[in-house]
């Protein structure tokens, strides 16, 4: 009792002298977190008895030693203190939040510590039958991914679902018609749209001796499976039936995804261009809206019209693009022409020189350049003094632009794609050469892989040192934009020994 009254005593003039404006004590009492010569509770910290590391005395374990890696964030690091221990291995605890032990991140960083930013990541998506030409792929991006229609078999388009790392999900036969066997994949072009009712198949295939051209329509679910509407032939619905004969017609949705605009020209088995361009426009279920109709003529009569491609304008109305040339000229024209959404011409057509076999593709920018008339551009090979380049024409109904997209390998042709993003214009191409050895002349090209960089300086991104074989009808890149900065790309390769043909996918950052 006399102790418990004693400790009273002394815990009550211990608070109230605490209360006072006092000095403070001469010789103070040590912070309860304090090893005090050894007899203080070595864990006992001033955070309310919080337990620190065992009592481990970072100092008597010397300077941290240096980390294994020391390339892009790792330089410079060192391990830290895992366990009363420096980590054997150093790991993110070491290197940092930004570190990653297999880089996945567009971040413009070195998360690996290999010496390689952003590496691309290749995969192998199909193996083709026959080499489909540029008018026989088509690619769409899609929600969870990305879809592709590849037209290497005959009467049977197969539709590839890739993830967004564009590797390979599921692949689906849709079955199509053909008219011509004896041409067969030849007589046939294709094109994924968006549409109001979600993804669809655009195909057409030319008749016999290219005496009519046929296109439909086979809607998509969102894994890619043909979803024919209540009635309509598994085949697709019948959007257009002429006496004209093309291999390879164009088409466009209209801005609202509810009608498809198709344009051909009166091509012959003998001959790939023609006279005269003609252009229709239907509903999704194949009811006419404007009857088939002659869009364009040639302007001499000793020239042809090629290259022929749509856009839908954000206005309601439609775009237009041919080439003209004379057969084996090295130059012609560009000519452009705006419908409104009846097809009826609008204001005078564009003209713009260009290069034999431009490989153009009409793009529109968006409205971040501006309203419906001022958005659409040109994407287009050719010459810059001893350069070949990528051109961009914009500005097409005021006074016209050009400015280079990017200058591409000396001395190599550039088989290219592209695609609008949210950050803008984004450029793919293979750089391709004629191949060291001898053979078929089809599988006489190789080529590598490239794509615009870090501020738009173009970027080798073939996987290792070797050329990539290609074909003939490898002439094309599909180009989408994925999640984060990501993009992927779809090319072709093909070797004559053994015979083989590849669908190959690339992922790549574009920052």
């Amino acid at each position: 009792m006399r102790w418990a009254r004693l400790w009273a005593v002394v815990f009550a003039v211990g608070v109230l002298g605490g209360c006072e404006d006092a000095d403070p004590p001469v010789n103070p009492v040590p912070d309860a977190g304090t090893v005090d010569s050894g007899t203080g509770d070595a864990g006992t910290a001033d955070d309310g008895g919080t337990q620190t590391d065992a009592g481990t005395d970072a100092g008597s374990l010397g300077e941290p030693p240096p980390c294994e890696r020391t390339q892009g964030i790792c330089a410079g690091a060192r391990r830290a203190l895992v366990d009363g221990a420096y980590e054997p291995v150093c790991t993110a605890t070491s290197y940092g939040a930004d570190y990653e032990a297999t880089e996945t991140r567009c971040d413009g960083l070195d998360n690996d510590c290999d010496g390689v930013t952003d590496p691309p990541s290749w995969s192998q998506v199909a193996p083709l039958e026959a080499p489909p030409h540029a008018g026989r792929i088509s690619s769409l991006r899609v929600p969870d991914g990305v879809l592709a229609v590849v037209f290497d078999r005959l009467a049977v388009a197969r539709v590839i679902r890739m993830d967004t790392a564009m590797m390979p999900l599921s692949v689906v036969d849709a079955r199509v018609e053909v008219l011509d066997n004896s041409l067969a994949l030849d007589s046939v072009s294709t094109r994924l749209l968006r549409t109001s009712k979600g993804s669809a198949l655009y195909y057409s295939s030319a008749g016999p001796g290219h005496d009519h051209t046929q296109g439909r329509l086979i809607l998509l679910d969102a894994k890619g499976r043909p979803v024919p509407p209540d009635g309509a032939p598994e085949v697709g619905v019948l959007l257009f039936d002429q006496p004209v004969g093309d291999r390879a017609t164009a088409a466009a949705v209209s801005a609202d995804g509810s009608r498809v605009f198709a344009a051909w020209r009166d091509a012959s088995q003998y001959v790939t261009g023609g006279r005269e361009l003609w252009g229709t426009l239907t509903e999704l279920d194949g009811e006419s809206v404007v009857a088939p109709r002659v869009l364009m003529r040639a302007l001499a009569e000793d020239k042809l019209l090629y290259g022929v491609e749509v856009m839908g304008l954000r206005d309601g109305g439609f775009l237009v693009l041919a080439e003209e040339m004379k057969q084996g000229a090295s130059e012609g024209l560009l000519r452009l022409q705006r419908f409104d959404s009846g097809l009826q011409p609008v204001g005078d057509e564009r003209t713009f020189s260009a290069q034999a076999n431009p490989a153009t593709r009409l793009v529109d920018l968006g409205a971040a350049a501006g309203d419906a008339l001022a958005s659409p551009a040109i994407v287009l090979r050719g010459a810059q003094d001893s350069e070949r380049v990528l051109r961009v024409l914009g500005n097409l109904f005021g006074e016209g632009t050009s400015r280079t997209l990017a200058v591409t390998t000396p001395g190599e042709e550039p088989w290219f794609g592209t695609a609008v993003t949210s950050r803008g214009l984004e450029a793919a191409w293979l750089s391709v050469s004629s191949a060291p050895q001898g053979g078929d002349s089809w599988f006489g090209f190789r080529g590598r892989f490239w794509a615009l960089g870090k501020a738009g300086v173009p970027a080798d991104l073939t996987s290792g040192p070797e050329y990539l074989p290609l074909n003939q009808f490898s002439q094309w890149v599909m180009l989408e934009e994925l999640p984060d900065r990501w993009m992927g790309a779809l090319v072709m390769t093909s070797t004559e020994s053994p015979l083989a043909h590849t669908l190959q996918a690339v992922r790549y950052c574009a920052p």
